[in-house]
């Protein structure tokens, strides 16, 4: 039963990848640039850290 703790340490980052593309989605054209550059960061954080974790085992 390895899926249920790593869905509840992935839960609150998928969460908050929605969020942010939905915030994308909706932004203004100023802000737009900004969520976007955030909402990479974040994702290229997620891949990263799945990348160590998937080399370690």
């Amino acid at each position: 039963m390895l899926i249920r703790p790593l869905l509840k340490q992935e839960l609150p980052w998928l969460i908050s990848e929605i969020v942010l593309l939905i915030v994308l989605l909706n932004a203004n054209p100023p802000e737009l640039w900004f969520w976007f550059v955030v909402f990479l960061v974040i994702f290229g954080y997620r891949i990263e850290r799945w990348w160590s974790a998937r080399a370690d085992t």
